[in-house]
């Protein structure tokens, strides 16, 4: 889906990557108009619940979603959000069996058009505007991205204002990630990266629907992330470090590799995504205090190392506060039991088995 199309010179129809793609912004800052004839106070802060958020959060939808697809979800989060738009305004929601009736047909419609192969996607695509953050908010189209997003779509049509895609395109730092890219002789990238100009390089990791950013995304739901202190341990080119950024956190990565440090920056410039980065191992780092930690294929390289590995938890206890997000070598079991038995990080959920650089890995969540 790198087509780029448009019958407007003034537009432009062309894929996006889904972790660029956000429900729409905040009705008042943004003073643009809105579907909504008139609002309250109630239905604003209803909006706000679900604004400007990555699609892969967007809960109410997705969940529908999954729910027509035969998951383990429920269609009640989606029943809510609808009731809301109307309650919140004093007036009746519709009933619900027609409201679920009604969005199912809209699902097969859709999937009909998926198993046909046909353009409609392209020829339909989602209104959306640039935000100079780095992604796209949606103007028109929350249902068909959030159902293209289920299906494990990693990218979308958008149509956009043609000085929006010059913006996205960023041409001139385009060139400085290539020539990055060349200097370091780079044969493959260990995660994605979200631009057009980069579509045919298949990464290593989080390239196949779901992604160990889904995982996360869906154990965060639409939780407020903005302001959130995040660490990412090992982060490597930055393609998680720029994810949490883009949804409002305060992001510090850690990476010592001196290459990966020359390329994230390249890359930061070119996504318009910028966080703080420490180029030093973690354990020996000095770093302050984070809500979130993010250690994703990292303590496995340390662990054998009795002295690294105490400095290392040490660190980690000192300075990750609630959530650790992390993925083992290929011995998880091993090194959850040292994670357990030296820091404050007693209670851990499985959020899935994952295989990445030819082993067999577990992904999970830690919880003080």
């Amino acid at each position: 889906m790198a087509d780029q199309t448009s019958m407007n010179p003034h537009k432009v129809v062309c894929s996006v990557p889904i972790e660029l793609v956000f429900t729409d912004t905040d009705v008042k800052s943004s003073r643009t108009e809105h579907r909504i004839d008139h609002y309250t106070d109630a239905w604003f802060e209803h909006h706000l619940l679900h604004s400007d958020i990555s699609i892969m959060r967007f809960t109410p939808h997705r969940d529908l979603y999954s729910y027509f697809m035969g998951h383990q979800s429920s269609p009640e989060a989606y029943l809510e959000w609808h009731d809301k738009i109307y309650t919140t305004r004093g007036l009746k929601a519709p009933d619900r069996e027609a409201v679920l009736r009604q969005k199912q047909m809209e699902f097969m419609n859709m999937r009909n058009e998926l198993l046909r192969n046909s353009s409609f996607f392209m020829d339909h695509p989602i209104q959306a505007r640039y935000n100079p953050a780095g992604y796209f908010n949606i103007k028109d189209g929350h249902h068909r991205a959030s159902f293209l997003y289920v299906f494990g779509f990693r990218r979308v049509y958008l149509e956009m204002s043609s000085s929006d895609y010059a913006q996205w395109l960023n041409e001139d730092q385009a060139g400085a990630v290539r020539a990055t890219i060349q200097d370091q002789q780079r044969q493959l990238i260990y995660t994605p990266i979200l631009h057009p100009e980069f579509y045919s390089w298949s990464s290593e990791r989080d390239r196949v629907y779901p992604t160990r950013l889904d995982y996360m995304m869906r154990y965060l739901g639409v939780s407020p992330l903005r302001g959130t202190r995040v660490v990412d341990i090992g982060c490597n080119i930055g393609y998680h470090a720029r994810c949490f950024t883009r949804e409002g956190a305060s992001v510090t990565g850690i990476e010592h590799d001196a290459d990966h440090c020359r390329m994230l920056k390249a890359l930061n410039d070119l996504e318009h995504t910028h966080f703080q980065w420490i180029p030093e191992p973690f354990e020996g780092a000095s770093i302050g205090s984070y809500d979130i930690g993010i250690m994703l294929t990292v303590f496995y390289h340390v662990m054998k190392n009795e002295e690294v590995c105490r400095a290392f938890l040490d660190k980690l206890d000192q300075s990750v506060e609630q959530l650790l997000f992390w993925e083992s070598g290929d011995d998880p079991r091993k090194e959850k039991r040292l994670i357990q038995e030296n820091t404050g990080f007693t209670r851990y959920e499985k959020l899935a088995d994952t295989f990445g650089t030819g082993k067999l890995r577990e992904l999970g969540v830690f919880q003080k």
